[in-house]
């Protein structure tokens, strides 16, 4: 290889051939990029001069034996050679670049992918294969598409081609051999260039650490690209499949680990999926849903947790390293460098065992214009129980406890258990939270003046939502409350406003009183400002018709002052304040 522009006939002409290294993403590109880089060649091969190269940019790569392993640019080589299985019909010389008569697919090879491999082989060589890739079968049919739609006559088809083959250019940029063995090295390459490429994440960096001498590599990379895919359940549910088949999967690979038959339980996520990781793309685009139905799991859910978090908690359950606040604040690479893992496929198994707990038993979130909507899949027991299971968790997750200290030692336990149902779960979460809190503050340490915890005000409307009929009396409130979603809100709002122009005047430490004191967001917050009570309760009386509570608290508040602003007075006040106070207390005997 020189620093000549390369073409696909000077690729012929000196036999180069390529790699995908392991710890690439999979192919990405979607219809409208494949029509898009058709529409460019073809405006170029009209607009520009004869023989003017359209150019597609720089391919990093390091020599490896009698190859190249594709370091940047493995997206625009795998589209090139899709090309050249459509215009291969058009233009012969294209079937040297793919190779169509040989028996392994040598110009384009990947690392620990043979079912992309197989795949592309099949394609090169019109066979049936069991192995699809969905992305790289669009883009085919859409460079069919494109030949079809855009040539009306066959010569046009040929000379399109030919153009392809002779004026489609790039460059290389061949990296030294170190990099090859340096992860980090080849990570600070990737930072420096500003137009060609990102840096690696760490734990792409990790995934080529880690497999290093590992016998199996390409084995525990699906098993790794499988788990690290947190857009979507591990175990994909089809469309025809009801919930309950789709518990029975989950809990059946869940048991095959418990027993030690790791291959078999992977091997339930594999079968479930049209195809390995084909989905498992990073920057996959949002998809909007006009409804949604409350435990029904589909690929638009993500997990309150990201791989990175979930890698380290994971390290941190294998190697018990009962890591705190200081251990979860580190770099990840560096925590993986000062906790050598000894028995890499034993930690990919745990990999793979605890992200089957962590989809079945912990709530996943889809972020829509109404706010933030949970779900979880396990669905054994009654409807009260899964959905009090479901705001349970919403509410820590929205409360900012941190992951470690409840789902850490929830999947812990549960991972000697077997098929354990939403009423038990329940009970574990609130028994595992407890212990965390173990007590409530004083009523005087949730004052506004002491910076109280934000977490019991969240805790507070979990308890006022579970126990709706003892605490709001009419059917109409109950339903309203029911639909109370869990927020991030962080922002203490005084019902009685600080600004007491347009109010009765009150004493300061009753003004910052826990009684007067409700969790609300920002900008509702800001909305509000100094606001006098009768403003501010026509906006929780708009909120309460359309079933949009931001807290509530500040509904009890309301409903406490029998919806006028008169009757929000401190006397009432403190009379409210007790009573949630004491709901708090209670909440422990639960």
């Amino acid at each position: 290889m020189n620093t000549n522009r390369y073409t696909p006939a000077l690729i012929v002409k000196e036999k180069l051939h390529f790699n995908i290294p392991l710890y690439q993403r999979l192919f990405a590109w979607e219809k409208e990029d494949v029509k898009g880089l058709l529409n460019d060649l073809k405006e170029h091969f009209k607009e520009m001069p004869q023989k003017s190269p359209y150019y597609l940019g720089i391919l990093s790569c390091i020599r490896k034996n009698d190859s190249f392993d594709l370091i940047d640019g493995q997206q625009r080589f795998t589209v090139i050679m899709l090309l050249g299985i459509v215009l291969r019909e058009y233009d012969s010389r294209w079937k040297e670049f793919i190779e169509e008569d040989s028996k392994d697919c040598k110009r384009l090879d990947f690392t620990a992918r043979s079912k992309d491999r197989d795949y592309l082989l099949s394609r090169i060589n019109n066979k049936r294969s069991d192995n699809r890739n969905e992305k790289m079968d669009n883009a085919i049919e859409e460079i069919k598409l494109f030949m079809k739609q855009n040539f009306e006559y066959e010569d046009e088809k040929i000379n399109f081609a030919m153009q392809v083959y002779e004026r489609l250019s790039f460059f290389f940029s061949v990296l030294p051999n170190e990099y090859m063995n340096d992860p980090l090295s080849l990570n600070k390459y990737f930072e420096s260039m500003n137009s060609t490429g990102k840096g690696l994440e760490q734990h792409e960096i990790i995934k080529v650490q880690l497999l290093k001498g590992q016998s199996n590599q390409e084995w525990l990379t699906r098993i790794w690209n499988s788990v690290s895919d947190m857009s979507r359940p591990i175990i994909k549910k089809s469309e025809n499949m009801t919930d309950e088949e789709f518990n029975k999967l989950y809990v059946n690979a869940i048991s095959k680990c418990q027993n030690g038959l790791f291959d078999e339980a992977f091997k339930l996520c594999e079968s479930s999926l049209e195809q390995e990781d084909y989905i498992e793309i990073g920057n996959i685009k949002a998809k909007m849903r006009v409804k949604e139905e409350i435990y029904n799991i589909d690929n638009s859910n993500r997990a309150i947790l990201s791989f990175p978090e979930f890698l380290m908690m994971i390290l941190d359950i294998h190697l018990s390293i009962n890591g705190s606040y200081s251990f979860y604040r580190m770099e990840l690479i560096r925590v993986f460098k000062d906790n050598l893992i000894k028995d890499i496929p034993n930690f990919y198994n745990k990999l793979l065992f605890f992200r089957l707990l962590f989809d079945y038993y912990i709530i996943t979130w889809e972020n829509n214009v109404n706010g933030n909507r949970y779900k979880i899949i396990n669905n054994k027991g009654s409807l009260s129980e899964i959905e009090r299971v479901r705001q349970y968790e919403s509410m820590l997750y929205v409360s900012q406890t941190p992951f470690y200290n409840w789902i850490k030692p929830l999947l812990i336990e549960l991972s000697s258990l077997h098929d354990v149902g939403c009423g038990k779960l329940l009970k574990m979460l609130k028994a595992t939270d407890n212990k965390l809190r173990k007590e409530v503050p004083t009523f005087e340490a949730l004052s506004y003046d002491s910076n109280p915890d934000r977490y019991w005000f969240w805790r507070l409307d979990y308890f006022l939502w579970e126990n709706k009929e003892k605490y709001f009396t009419e059917k109409e409130q109950q339903d309203i409350v029911n639909d109370y979603i869990f927020r991030s809100n962080r922002s203490l709002e005084h019902l009685h406003p600080q600004d007491q122009k347009q109010n009765t005047i009150w004493p300061r430490n009753r003004i910052h009183s826990f009684g007067n004191l409700a969790m609300i967001s920002s900008s509702f917050n800001s909305q509000q400002n100094n606001d006098p009570v009768t403003v501010k309760f026509a906006r929780i009386l708009d909120q309460a018709k359309n079933h949009a509570l931001q807290s509530l608290k500040l509904y009890c508040m309301y409903i406490s002052a029998k919806g006028s602003p008169e009757g929000w007075s401190v006397d009432e006040m403190e009379k409210h304040g007790k009573y949630m106070y004491d709901i708090l207390v209670n909440s422990f005997k639960e």
